[in-house]
């Protein structure tokens, strides 16, 4: 049996939400899935392979003390540090719009008892 909700909360749902909000956690999902998804080959995601790159040049400047490539290091590990940022920034979009939607659960919603279910 479904539980209904007062007409107030009705209300507060009504105006509270916009559902293209929705569509734009989408598309956010759609900027992870480029940069963390294996192509139709199954190559791994690029940011998996930039890591491994990037931790072979640090094992060139750290352990084998190769000077040279100190700049390419810090400008490559520059580079992912973007990439990523990028992607914590759509994951912090997706969960600011479920955070907003999840704030407007009904209180009524919380007052069903066992025999509801």
């Amino acid at each position: 049996m479904a539980t209904s909700i007062t007409d107030e909360e009705w209300n507060e749902l009504y105006d509270s939400f916009e559902t293209t909000k929705l569509l734009s956690a989408v598309d956010a999902v759609d900027v992870i899935r480029q940069e963390l998804s294996d192509d139709e080959n199954c190559t791994p995601a690029p940011l998996r392979t930039d890591l491994l790159r990037l931790h072979q040049l640090a094992m060139d400047v750290f352990n084998d003390g190769s000077r040279s490539q100190v700049e390419d290091l810090f400008n490559f590990a520059i580079d992912l540090e973007a990439q990523v940022f990028g992607i914590m920034t759509a994951l912090e979009q997706v969960e600011g719009i479920l955070s907003e939607l999840t704030a407007l659960y009904p209180e009524s919603l919380s007052y069903s008892t066992d025999s509801d279910e």
